[in-house]
């Protein structure tokens, strides 16, 4: 096995900064620069609300942009006639409808993120759209709102999504960027919660509303999918599994659990991680023809030195999870996943000896104090917990995967390498 924790610097994929500007003399660039401002005002101006610029304001100097007006959430949606959502609650979605992705397109850069409060400032986004080149698509894995539900009618999850409708760095990306979507807790509606949460249909009404997707099934059944994109010999499958909907209950720590956190191990063949159809649904997913298989879990897959959500909690379903992926021959399997407000790297290995590297990317712009995780096997790195994002570059040529960790400017704080020989690609 090869799997290395340095970032390449020998690729082709710029991590962040600008680039020196040379032959333009002082005139020209502050002409350059006074054009691009007012494209970049008009932009936004354009994007996140179109309807409610102020166009019979006084402008006493012909040649300059009026300033925008400042558009909150609740003067945005006021009387919209937009078409209800939940009951007596018209549609969450932004203005202008997210980006597809064209799935016979070959993927080689992906971004990923997860973690994103709609009330605080979001200057990541652009770290994300410096990157050169920009990811094709960019997958959020959970939390890309903070709307815990504590009232009937879902009213915190709606503000939330409101408000993060109207965030202009948000829209910005998304005019940019196509978007993939999962759900975590606070975007399902509660702390932790699980299958025993009795607002979980209205937050997948609200999930799929905003992120403007249809859904696969009712609502009450879950909001896993899975997307394959390219052309047979580089075809990415990306596969999305819903953690919350299904999930049992945790059981509380002991004193007998050593790391820090709220849940121990229970060795309970009647909980579940994903539910009795779910487990089948992937099952035939993974017998699907891929070459690389992204497979995104909201909370963390190998780590096992806390005592927050994670699968290790519920380790007969882990382990299920190993042998499925074994018994079905599935190669190129490469996890992501969110949550813990910190960025790491965890690797594992499967019976047939193939390489099961995890990416932990946490979070966007809600950065806690450093982690207090215990430093066991699987960890490869240290844990990151500023904000960040990641990038799953793949380079088809060399039959590498690359995932990096992005800080808020698009530098690179870490990285690791993986053959797709390791990952059982390549024999």
């Amino acid at each position: 096995m090869v799997l290395s924790n340095e970032a390449e610097s020998g690729n082709n994929h710029g991590s962040a900064g600008g680039r020196r500007r040379s032959g333009l003399g002082k005139l020209a660039m502050a002409g350059v620069f006074v054009a691009l401002s007012a494209a970049v005002v008009a932009f936004l101006m354009q994007t996140v609300d179109p309807l409610n610029i102020s166009s019979d304001a006084e402008v006493e100097h012909p040649d300059e942009m009026p300033a925008p007006k400042v558009v909150t959430a609740r003067e945005y949606f006021k009387d919209s006639g937009r078409k209800e959502v939940l009951p007596g609650v018209p549609s969450v979605a932004p203005s202008t409808p997210w980006l597809k992705l064209d799935p016979s397109m070959t993927l080689t850069r992906i971004g990923v993120g997860s973690c994103l409060g709609q009330n605080q400032p979001q200057p990541i986004w652009e770290g994300v759209l410096r990157l050169e080149p920009r990811p094709q698509v960019f997958m959020m894995i959970g939390d890309a709102v903070y709307g815990d539900i504590k009232s009937p009618g879902a009213k915190e999850l709606v503000r939330a999504y409101r408000d993060q409708a109207v965030r202009p760095e948000l829209a910005k990306a998304r005019q940019a960027i196509p978007f993939l979507s999962i759900w975590d807790d606070h975007d399902f509606g509660a702390n932790d919660a699980g299958s025993a949460f009795s607002q979980k249909g209205s937050a997948a009404r609200l999930f799929y509303d905003f992120w403007q997707m249809k859904p696969e099934r009712p609502v009450e059944q879950g909001i896993y999918y899975a997307r394959t994109y390219g052309a047979e010999g580089k075809r990415v499958q990306i596969i999305m599994l819903d953690t919350r909907s299904f999930r049992s209950k945790f059981k509380k720590k002991t004193s007998n659990f050593k790391y820090w956190g709220k849940f121990e191990p229970i060795e309970d063949p009647d909980r579940t991680m994903l539910g009795e159809t779910q487990w089948a649904w992937l099952e035939e997913r993974l017998q699907e023809a891929a070459d690389v298989r992204i497979v995104v879990t909201s909370i963390q897959l190998l780590s096992e030195g806390h005592g927050f959500e994670r699968w290790g909690n519920l380790p007969l379903e882990r382990q299920r999870f190993f042998e499925l992926i074994n018994d079905t021959g599935a190669r190129g399997v490469i996890l992501l996943s969110g949550d813990r407000h910190f960025g790491a790297f965890y690797s594992g290995k499967l019976a047939n000896g193939q390489v099961l590297p995890e990416m932990t990317s946490s979070s966007l712009n809600r950065s806690y104090g450093p982690s207090q995780d215990a430093r066991t096997a699987e960890r490869l790195s240290q844990t990151y917990h500023q904000e960040n994002f990641g990038v799953v570059d793949i380079d088809w040529r060399q039959r590498r995967v690359e995932l990096l960790l992005k800080g808020i400017d698009g530098e690179t704080l870490d990285g690791i390498t993986v053959k797709f020989k390791d990952l059982g690609i390549d024999e």
